[in-house]
């Protein structure tokens, strides 16, 4: 009568074991932050806003801004993650985001008075994604142009 069999693999199990454990406890301990790998769509419309005078609104014409960059930060990052462009009718969009923070924007011209040949200025959009949401819509962010 046998009692106890050892095989080769015996002496392995608790080890096994061991690892199983820390890496259902490092998959349970993870938080995953803002960026690719997710269902969520950010979508939105950039319009251009044209002026004769760059500060002078009452004679402005808004028009969708076809082929204008637009940039994505995923969380607390310094530089963009993504870049897109817009279709001929000023829309973009993100696809496959996760939950968390992000930052959309696009430049512009500078609408300050004392700012010719000043470089352009960011508009930005803050958002955050939470879990389950499938679509966002951020509207229309305007830009500015002398023309």
């Amino acid at each position: 009568m046998q009692i106890l069999q050892m095989t080769k693999d015996s002496f392995n199990r608790p080890r096994n074991l061991g690892y199983l454990a820390l890496a259902m406890f490092g998959i349970a301990g993870c938080t995953r932050t803002a960026g690719e790998g997710g269902v969520t769509t950010v979508q939105g419309k950039v319009e251009v806003e044209q002026r004769i005078v760059i500060t002078n609104p009452s004679n402005a014409t808004v028009i969708p801004a076809a082929d204008q960059d637009v940039y994505i930060a995923y969380g607390d990052r310094v530089g963009p993650d993504d870049r897109v462009r817009t279709n001929y009718d000023g829309e973009f969009a993100f696809y496959g985001l996760r939950p968390g923070d992000y930052t959309i924007y696009v430049y512009s011209e500078d609408t300050m008075p004392s700012s010719n040949n000043a470089p352009d200025v960011a508009i930005l959009r803050e958002l955050t994604i939470e879990q389950g949401e499938e679509e966002v819509d951020l509207g229309a962010i305007r830009v500015y142009e002398d023309i």
